[in-house]
């Protein structure tokens, strides 16, 4: 049961932040590269956030991660954005080519210092 409510409230997450054209700079408050902070139940509800943002197009994948670098004051976040997913959602579903190619769109885009939107 909780399982099921933490793959709603990932997917539900994704969305709101491709409906509303938001930024991942709403999750700043997570240390994502803090592993005391990682339990079991944090690492499975982020990875089905990024993999449920991962199904969209690359389009909407460049303008959610953008906004991470261009913001200076992000720079942890988009570090800790990149250490998190290649860790738990690239390496952990190595086999799944479209969420590595989208993953390497996302690096691109955080690093995106023009803040250039697709």
């Amino acid at each position: 049961m909780e399982l099921i409510q933490s793959k709603n409230l990932a997917t539900f997450t994704a969305e709101m932040l491709v409906s509303f054209s938001l930024s991942l700079a709403v999750l700043k408050a997570i240390d994502l590269t803090d592993l005391t902070q990682l339990t079991l139940k944090r690492v499975m509800h982020f990875q089905m956030l990024f993999k449920a943002i991962f199904k969209n197009p690359e389009a909407t994948v460049w303008n959610i991660f953008t906004p991470v670098g261009v913001t200076p004051e992000l720079e942890p976040l988009g570090n800790g954005l990149q250490f998190f997913i290649k860790q738990y959602v690239v390496n952990a579903d190595h086999a799944d080519k479209s969420i590595s190619n989208k993953f390497k769109i996302a690096r691109k885009a955080s690093s995106n210092m023009e803040g250039i939107l697709m």
